[in-house]
């Protein structure tokens, strides 16, 4: 994908685009529909498809103390979804607080001027009913035609749907709020996944080792957190050593409740690997996908009554099928 961030510069490579508007965080199954709609258009028309969104998001700027944990916090893999998804170039609109208050007609003059200037050129944007632009989010895709003159072409599509309701992101927290991840992949698409620094030790009790399984341990941080609990997750290490496929493991996200005294301020992402890692797992950048909620976390009378448990997690969530993409190819892109 090719990202601009001066129009002027995106028009002089691409005369003739559709663009796929909106800020598209999850990249979830009603932001696809979008995408498949714009790419439709643009091969109807001999023109590129093209994300139109933002960075930041609009409200770490306005209200940075009510933003929404973002499920897809980086932006660089935002743009990669939308690639994978079929668009071919990105117009990056940097989000401040001169922006939001751009009225209407000089947002679309200033974004969307030289396909309106430039005769030969086309410019059609696919957006959802939903999508505002302009100070206050006064401008709707009504405007846009009107304020451009008919130079600018306007599709909106409808809402996907998901269980007779509307696919939305905050949909999306509410399930991963809740620990409902079956709900959360359906309304993405894909399992909800998160990017997590690993870091130091465990508990210190010899738990992960009497398993003989690789540990890890991170924070979850600039993500919306699930509740805590044991769950099934797919793992891949994208850094240093790691191939950067999926595997198993079983994650206790939580508060070491049998072991007070290596109980942590926030809690931990503590990750039991099933097979095929090998190593030292500490300082590692990994990818994390939310499969199915196991159990509550809870206290064990000894650590090996934990290791015991943690024996029937790992059975539990070797049962469980293959979720999502796949991880060589599309890690091997996530490295950089």
């Amino acid at each position: 994908m090719t990202v601009f961030r001066d129009p002027a510069e995106m028009a002089k490579s691409f005369g003739r685009v559709v663009f796929c508007a909106g800020f598209f965080d999850g990249v979830h199954v009603g932001h696809r529909a979008l995408v498949a709609a714009a790419v439709a258009e643009a091969e109807k028309s001999g023109a590129t498809p093209a994300a139109l969104t933002l960075e930041p998001h609009p409200a770490a700027v306005l209200a940075p103390g009510a933003a929404p944990a973002l499920l897809v916090p980086r932006t660089e893999r935002r743009l990669r979804l939308l690639e994978d998804a079929g668009l071919e170039a990105c117009l990056l609109l940097e989000f401040t607080k001169e922006t939001a208050a751009t009225p209407p007609r000089d947002f679309v003059l200033g974004t969307f001027g030289p396909w309106i200037e430039n005769p030969g050129f086309g410019c059609t944007v696919v957006c959802g009913g939903n999508w505002r632009f302009g100070a206050g989010g006064a401008g709707t895709p009504g405007d846009l035609s009107a304020i451009a003159g008919g130079r600018i072409g306007v599709r909106v599509v409808p809402l996907a749907t998901v269980g007779g309701e509307a696919v939305s992101s905050s949909r999306i927290r509410a399930a991963v709020g809740a620990g409902d991840f079956p709900l959360a992949a359906a309304l993405l698409g894909r399992p909800w996944e998160i990017e997590v620094s690993t870091f130091g030790t465990g508990a210190g009790r010899g738990v992960g080792t009497s398993l003989g399984a690789p540990t890890a341990n991170a924070a979850v941080a600039d993500a919306p957190r699930p509740p805590t609990g044991v769950y099934a997750v797919d793992a891949a290490v994208l850094d240093g050593e790691g191939d950067g496929a999926f595997r198993r493991a079983v994650a206790n996200y939580g508060f070491r409740p049998t072991f007070p005294d290596a109980r942590p301020g926030e809690p931990v992402l503590e990750m039991h690997f099933l097979s095929g890692v090998s190593g030292d797992l500490h300082g590692r950048r990994m990818a994390v996908r939310f499969l199915a909620r196991l159990r509550d976390e809870r206290v064990f009378d000894t650590p090996g009554a934990l290791a015991a448990q943690i024996r029937a997690d790992c059975a539990a969530a070797a049962g469980l099928p293959p979720q999502g993409p796949g991880g060589h190819q599309e890690a091997a892109r996530r490295k950089a």
